[in-house]
């Protein structure tokens, strides 16, 4: 799809593929939606390692300040407004109140271990 859209007309190639009504879909890809640099790029609390190498994974060193849940400054309800990784629920339910379309994508792990993360089970139900 790269090389597509790199083309002079890529963009215009892709959309003449695809279905009127698959383009009026929205979709919310969290890997995409938060920079990992604001929150939690230096440091690893699991303490876990590459599968492959089983070496420990590499810290980022970017220096740049985090916001947590609790960073200032707060919001009316007592969450960080800078901290971008306590509203995925809430932009689940924003899309999905505001367009009829929304749908939810969600790859599973071939564990499930998914299903044992509070915000992603947050996530999904927001969004239903």
């Amino acid at each position: 799809i790269a090389h597509i859209l790199d083309l002079p007309r890529g963009q215009q190639m892709l959309l003449s593929l695809l279905p009127p009504a698959e383009l009026s879909k929205t979709y919310w890809v969290c890997a995409f939606s938060v920079n990992q640099h604001d929150a939690i790029c230096d440091q690893d609390p699991s303490n876990q390692t590459d599968p492959v190498t089983g070496h420990p994974h590499m810290m980022c060193r970017c220096g740049k300040p985090k916001h947590w849940n609790d960073s200032p400054p707060l919001g009316s309800n007592g969450q960080s407004i800078k901290c971008q990784m306590n509203k995925f629920d809430e932009m689940m339910g924003l899309l999905a109140a505001s367009n009829e379309n929304f749908s939810q994508v969600i790859a599973v792990d071939h564990e499930f271990s998914l299903f044992g993360r509070a915000w992603c089970i947050a996530e999904i139900a927001k969004a239903h």
